[in-house]
């Protein structure tokens, strides 16, 4: 945490503390367990609380519109009362900052198989390319817990846009929106034929073999895969990243839209 200043007119230099959606569900599920913990990470020191409210499975902790709300988590059922609201109303109570944590490209928990990916939106799911099944759905691989989707998918983009906006235009009060998980799964995705289409668009020519002119899995004796570039990697690099920078633009021109005052911004941990 940041010591405070002396000096009223230095400004002190933001500590944040995390609140995540899965891991607390019981614990905040009732206004005065929030309100004691807010005072803590006051006293503690602490200038912001993150909430999460946007978990890996797709549904959101508020009533919403666009997405499905999560009332349940592990067996504990919620009582019904405004999550995010009383967050913020309690935290400017004892002025600290509250930012909405929406984790972006993903909809399904694949411990659990829960979420947005294994009820309405299969199709959304990232297509990774491994090195022993080949191409598949990132919801056959349990180990990975987060049931990444594509980020060019134009319908989970627009379902996406339309959480961002409703979460700045229902909480006007609320000081940020912070996104976790913009970004593609790792080097295994995404290997779509949507994504394949839309790169060969990107280079202004066919593709001959795909995915191994992208790169191609190597095995050693020891089993141990790793990938080697093929002639198309860089551009294949070059256009992912264009595609989160494109994607971060538009989000924020939706969000700022809505709320002009409100910060905006990405969480990227690796």
């Amino acid at each position: 945490c940041s010591p405070k200043s002396n000096n009223p007119s230095e400004k002190v230099k933001p500590a944040l503390m995390w609140f995540d959606a899965e891991a607390n569900f019981k614990r905040f599920s009732y206004p005065d367990s929030i309100d004691f913990y807010l005072e803590k990470i006051k006293n503690i020191g602490f200038t912001d609380a993150v909430v999460d409210i946007r978990p890996i499975t797709g549904e959101v902790l508020y009533k919403s519109e666009y997405a499905p709300q999560m009332t349940e988590w592990d067996g504990f059922e919620r009582v019904d009362f405004d999550y995010l609201g009383h967050f913020i109303t309690k935290a400017h109570e004892l002025g600290l900052k509250v930012h909405a944590s929406m984790n972006t490209f993903v909809g399904g928990h694949n411990f659990f198989d829960r979420g947005q990916t294994y009820t309405t939106n299969p199709e959304w799911a990232t297509m990774v390319y491994t090195p022993t099944e080949g191409i598949v759905s990132i919801m056959t691989q349990k180990k990975k817990y987060s049931a990444m989707i594509n980020p060019i998918n134009p319908d989970f983009q627009k379902h996406i846009l339309n959480v961002f906006k409703e979460v700045a235009g229902k909480y006007p009060e609320l000081d940020g929106i912070i996104l976790d998980r913009v970004r593609y799964d790792g080097i295994m995705a995404d290997f779509s034929e949507l994504s394949k289409t839309k790169f060969e668009e990107y280079l202004g020519e066919k593709i001959e073999n795909f995915p191994t002119d992208i790169y191609e899995w190597k095995t050693d004796e020891n089993g141990k895969s790793n990938y080697v570039p093929g002639k198309y990697f860089l551009k294949w690099i070059e256009w992912r990243t264009k595609n989160i920078y494109d994607f971060m633009s538009l989000a924020a021109k939706t969000v700022k839209e809505v709320n002009p005052k409100i910060s905006f911004g990405t969480y990227t941990g690796a």
